[in-house]
């Protein structure tokens, strides 16, 4: 079973509430769960949480939207991927599929595309992202471990970073198989939505590809080679600066 697990929360220093804020008339986070429901990979799909009194803003979305909802830890948040992956009834051999909520402009294609890859390599881990400087696609990063391979990080991982980013622990500790390939090599921009221009951004990228509503990775390469000046929206943003301050700021806590 692939379980597709999504991470969201209110908390957002840089931008609060952004994962529900509105992109082209809908809330981000029902963007990526409906740019993600024609998937031909996800068997099972659960958005992951915080116990913060902010995020029952949160599980009430959820609710009204009839959509699995768990609740952990604010700041272990593997342990939460975990916790979330055993309510959906995960077992040995299983997969987990890590998206962030703050990806509005995400694909299918791509999460199918990455658990593909993921299956023909046999590998612990795959991504199309999250592996510097080679392998970025912000805003369309998809992750997908194996369960037992995540059960392992959450009993070993003794780092505040490797707990808070979910995968660090896998993809570092060099006990796993791992992999990574983009989905379009010519992908290099920055388009999660971390701030109000990045906001701004992807509230362009809808409206320029109105036309096409299952536009994917390469219709966003397309648009950006015609119109880069749409890049000067948000060229201040920086990929990863959360982990990127995790890190210069890392302690033990297990």
């Amino acid at each position: 079973m692939n379980i597709c697990i999504i991470q969201a929360r209110m908390g957002s220093t840089r931008l609060p509430g952004k994962v529900l804020r509105s992109v082209f008339g809908k809330p981000i986070l029902q963007h990526v769960i409906d740019r993600l429901a024609p998937s031909q990979k996800i068997q099972t799909l659960v958005v992951a949480t915080t116990n913060n009194t902010e995020d029952d803003a949160i599980e009430n979305f959820c609710k009204q939207k009839d959509i699995a909802c768990y609740r952990g830890s604010d700041w272990d948040v593997l342990d939460r991927f975990v916790k979330a992956a055993e309510k959906c009834g995960a077992q040995p051999g299983d997969s987990v599929i890590r998206i962030c909520c703050d990806n509005p402009i995400h694909s299918w294609k791509v999460v199918d595309f990455v658990v593909g890859q993921f299956q023909r390599y046999k590998v612990d881990y795959f991504s199309n992202s999250n592996h510097e400087p080679a392998y970025l696609e912000d805003g369309f990063d998809v992750e997908v471990v194996s369960y037992d391979a995540l059960q392992l990080a959450a009993l070993d991982a003794s780092l505040l970073s490797e707990r808070e980013h979910v995968m660090p622990y896998v993809k570092n500790s060099k006990r796993f198989k791992l992999g990574w390939r983009k989905a379009n090599d010519d992908y290099h921009y920055k388009l999660s939505v971390d701030t109000e221009n990045d906001l701004r951004l992807a509230e362009q990228i809808f409206q320029e590809l109105q036309d096409d509503p299952d536009f994917g990775i390469d219709e966003v390469v397309e648009l950006m080679n015609r119109k880069p000046e749409l890049l000067l929206i948000n060229q201040e943003s920086e990929i990863n600066s959360g982990y990127k301050k995790s890190i210069r700021e890392d302690r033990t806590v297990k």
